[in-house]
């Protein structure tokens, strides 16, 4: 299994996602992320070169799960690519198809994949000495269930929110209880006093159907008090959650 996966991919997806494509240095990656229909065969995928220079890259697919309230990826053959190996020269672009390898498969709950596009270096840069850096993007796949819920009042009623302390800090804690996914972004706290505190500006990252995601907030524990609210855009969509004193990890 391989775990916990090179983050600054997942950041690289998120920070990106309002333009549509992820690009740097020469690499362009879009769409930023794929849904298929619970009957769709396929999807694509465009790389494109910007840069001077050939661009080598490579393309895999794992299953994307989460244990322990952190991301896992491994292997899987649910998904296979085409070209899993490329090379684009200056100005190039390249469809690479993603394909279902049992498309007739129904599922009650979402299931998650994630696209790793990788950067590879060129032969003559592979010889050459001292640090080169390479590019690597992480794009969320998601098959949907047979039943289809994309109402965004249904996914965040599935959410389960709960504060945790983490150190000299505070934890959130959530759980998906629903059957699709949900993209959490644009957290911030509103104190009793109608004081914003920001958490994060843009992606926090995503929670799974039936799993539960854990992230640092890096918010000492003074920081809540009674009446403190969680505000933050669930699927794009505003949504404010109260914690209920209980709740609050004295």
């Amino acid at each position: 299994m391989l775990q916990h996966l090179l983050p600054r991919g997942f950041l690289a997806a998120g920070l990106l996602a309002i333009s549509g494509v992820i690009a740097a240095a020469g690499l362009q990656v879009a769409p930023i992320g794929l849904n298929f229909a619970p009957s769709s065969p396929a999807q694509g995928l465009w790389l494109t070169n910007t840069g001077g220079e050939v661009l080598h890259a490579q393309v895999r697919v794992f299953d994307w799960t989460q244990v322990d309230g952190k991301d896992n990826l491994a292997p899987t053959q649910a998904l296979v690519v085409s070209p899993p190996m490329l090379s684009l020269e200056p100005g190039a672009r390249q469809l690479v198809r993603v394909i279902r390898t049992d498309a007739t498969a129904t599922q009650a709950t979402e299931d998650a994949y994630r696209l790793l596009v990788d950067e590879l270096p060129s032969s003559e840069q592979a010889q050459q000495t001292g640090v080169r850096y390479v590019l690597r993007y992480s794009v969320p796949v998601f098959i949907e269930p047979s039943v289809r819920t994309a109402d965004v009042s249904a996914v965040s009623s599935a959410l389960s929110w709960s504060l945790e302390h983490d150190n000299d800090g505070i934890a959130l804690q959530v759980h998906n209880a629903g059957i699709s996914h949900a993209q959490i972004s644009d957290v911030s706290l509103l104190l009793s006093d109608n004081e914003h505190v920001e958490i994060t500006p843009g992606l926090l990252g995503y929670v799974l159907a039936g799993m539960t995601m854990r992230w640092t907030l890096n918010v000492p524990v003074t920081q809540f008090e009674k009446g403190t609210q969680l505000k933050a855009r669930i699927n794009g969509k505003t949504f404010d959650q109260t914690f209920p004193v209980g709740d609050l990890p004295y």
